[in-house]
């Protein structure tokens, strides 16, 4: 399926301030959001999800690590190269983002918890969850903090499921960061 990427030029005018936003935030608009650029509510879901996430109580490293767990059991080329390169922003070490990129957890206990947790959710859609959820809360994190871990795996499944079906190029910040399941099979 082919879509065109949007540029601020082609999205449609009540998605030109998201596109002006996310360029202010990031530097570019990822391939992924540009995509909805002709679809203005969704592309406004879609950067409100991101931004509850974003305020969310969890660190930037913690939310990267949901995203990247996210991403790698969703098999997701586009968001685990993007994550990987926006996880050193948020001061992710390096050996837990390769560890993820691997299919393995961060080595870090509470870092790790989460990871699986996470994935869990991802993996079960909420069910069987109970002893990641016990471990979560066990890390350390507080009970309302599982329902912000929900917020940011729906973000991350709305992102992978657009870069999965649309096959989405990596955008150049990403490139460097390649990434193939097959990576986290080895």
């Amino acid at each position: 399926m082919k879509l065109p990427i949007h540029t601020l030029e082609t999205a449609a005018e009540q998605a030109r301030p998201i596109f002006d936003a996310t360029t202010q935030a990031r530097g570019f608009v990822p391939n992924v959001y540009a995509v909805y650029g002709t679809l203005p509510d969704a592309m406004a879901g879609f950067a409100g999800l991101t931004g509850a996430f974003g305020a969310s109580s969890l660190t930037p490293a913690e939310r990267e690590v949901i995203q990247l767990a996210v991403s790698v059991a969703n098999q997701c080329r586009y968001c685990v190269a993007g994550h990987t390169a926006f996880a050193a922003e948020a001061g992710l070490v390096g050996a837990h983002v390769q560890a993820m990129r691997n299919g393995q957890d961060p080595d870090d206990d509470r870092l790790g918890a989460l990871a699986r947790f996470a994935r869990k959710l991802t993996t079960d859609r909420g069910r069987n969850c109970t002893s990641e959820h016990a471990a979560f809360l066990a890390a350390g994190y507080a009970p309302e903090q599982a329902l912000e871990v929900i917020i940011g795996v729906a973000n991350k499944t709305l992102s992978n499921m657009t870069a999965n079906l649309l096959n989405l190029p990596l955008d150049a910040a990403f490139a460097p960061y390649a990434w193939s399941p097959l990576e986290a099979a080895a």
